[in-house]
């Protein structure tokens, strides 16, 4: 995602799909594509090289799901710290379980529709 505004959009009105340590929340675009925004906090993953490795895995799982997903922003959130060790094989386990029980939630939307519950425009916009 590209800016402040989409991040606040997808947080503003989503649907959610929870694992063991990600949070996915997914809203509808008008771009025609899905795109991927994550949360990756330093309370959870304190040092960098955890943090990107994480990053790392997401990214690459989404970009290899990517033709499977509808045209929604994602941003994933980590909400638990992945056991040592296991971050790549949990991190691609949870994100395929996540993003498939996000898109069960999401209402089939024809391309270029706009969602029927959006919610008042963002006031900087």
């Amino acid at each position: 995602m590209v800016d402040k505004a989409d991040f606040d959009r997808v947080f503003a009105a989503n649907q959610r799909a929870r694992t063991d340590y990600l949070m996915v929340m997914a809203r509808p675009n008008q771009v025609g594509y899905p795109r991927l925004g994550m949360v990756i906090g330093k309370r959870l993953l304190a040092r960098a090289v955890d943090r990107n490795r994480v990053k790392r895995c997401v990214r690459e799982n989404f970009r290899q799901a990517m033709s499977e997903l509808p045209a929604c922003d994602f941003v994933v959130r980590l909400i638990a710290r992945p056991a040592p060790g296991d971050e790549v094989r949990d991190l691609l386990r949870t994100f395929a379980r996540a993003g498939h029980r996000a898109m069960e939630k999401w209402p089939a939307l024809a391309p270029g529709e706009a969602p029927s519950a959006s919610p008042a425009p963002h006031p900087n916009s």
